[in-house]
């Protein structure tokens, strides 16, 4: 049974992390964008929806690095 398969290789967390954060930069750029319209329609709540999520995203990696450097790997 193969288990943590991703978390062998060592940079593969900060990979992650880069990617998410660069989708949070731009989800913040569009959210800007619709309230700077005054559109705050379905498109405006279904980016505050996936920036919810890749934030939870960032938190959930930046506690997996957390407990891997608690751990010692």
């Amino acid at each position: 049974m193969v288990v943590g398969v991703v978390s062998t290789y060592p940079d593969t967390h900060k990979y992650f992390l880069t990617i998410l954060l660069w989708a949070l930069i731009l989800e913040i750029i569009v959210m800007a964008y619709y309230a700077s319209k005054e559109d705050l329609g379905f498109y405006f709540q279904l980016t505050a929806f996936i920036t919810l999520i890749t934030a939870l995203g960032i938190w959930a990696t930046i506690s997996r690095i957390r407990k891997e450097i608690k751990e010692g790997l």
